[in-house]
């Protein structure tokens, strides 16, 4: 979904950073996009102590016209308290390193996921308290597996953006996430071998298909564009409607309300 972003943004006639994990890959899909126009890397961990500095570096004094962050861990890759730290934590670490560096007019998006949603508010309580990257381990006695952890990582990004949009705001900037139903990535296709409930998902999903990269990609190149200039503070589902069937199987029938 990221390189579906950076290949939108581009094609936008963005001039892009692009950072990723992988130094290999990353310098792959940069040199597939440098024909239309200027396009920088950065690799490293998201989730490294050092990674703002070199954020900040890599700008150097340049202003963020848009962020679009997608890095994350899904529950088969990582235990508990390391899908905490990189979904979550970063996340926090991440927004704190851009936003005295964000242009007036732009723009956030942070990528969260249905998992958010699902969860509900029923822990937003001890989530919202964990609201610096040190406090986030105060929430690993929620996280009893990999499931667990994913869910609360994801609705912590709803949250934030909740509580970053007046500072985002201040300074004449936006912050919103994105929230995927299950989209047809390598990661996503890993999930769904380990877990036979996203099949019914899909299956029984108001669009019965697994989304496409570049369909989330273009929700959120749009959030970043002039034309999202009065979205803040919000999460929007990208998901096929899928989520529309699983809320309203929440609701109390008409019979028994």
């Amino acid at each position: 979904m990221g390189e579906a972003a950076a290949r939108l943004m581009s094609e936008g006639g963005w001039p892009l950073l692009l950072c990723d994990l992988n130094p290999a890959r990353l310098e792959a899909t940069a040199a597939s996009l440098r024909a239309n126009g200027s396009v920088e890397t950065l690799a490293g961990d998201i989730s490294a102590a050092d990674f703002g500095e070199k954020l900040a570096g890599a700008l150097a004094g340049r202003p963020i016209g848009a962020l679009i962050h997608c890095a994350g861990l899904s529950p088969t890759m990582a235990e508990p308290a390391r899908i905490l730290e990189v979904n979550l934590a970063a996340t926090m670490r991440l927004v704190e390193a851009v936003r005295p560096r964000m242009a007036e007019g732009g723009a956030a998006v942070l990528f969260a996921s249905t998992a958010g949603h699902m969860l509900g508010t029923m822990l937003d309580e001890p989530i919202g308290k964990a609201d610096t990257p040190e406090a986030v381990a105060s929430l690993t006695p929620y996280a009893q597996n990999a499931g667990a952890a994913y869910s609360i990582s994801k609705r912590g990004v709803h949250l934030l953006v909740k509580r970053e949009a007046l500072a985002f705001g201040q300074r004449g900037a936006r912050i919103c996430s994105i929230s995927p139903g299950i989209i047809d990535t390598p990661m996503a296709r890993q999930e769904y071998e380990a877990e036979p409930s996203m099949k019914m998902m899909v299956d029984t999903s108001p669009l019965p298909r697994m989304g496409r990269p570049e369909e989330v990609a273009a929700v959120a190149v749009f959030l970043c564009s002039p034309a999202a200039s009065f979205c803040s503070g919000i999460d929007v589902l990208v998901d096929g409607g899928s989520m529309s069937v699983v809320l309203a199987g929440r609701q109390p029938s008409a019979s028994t309300s």
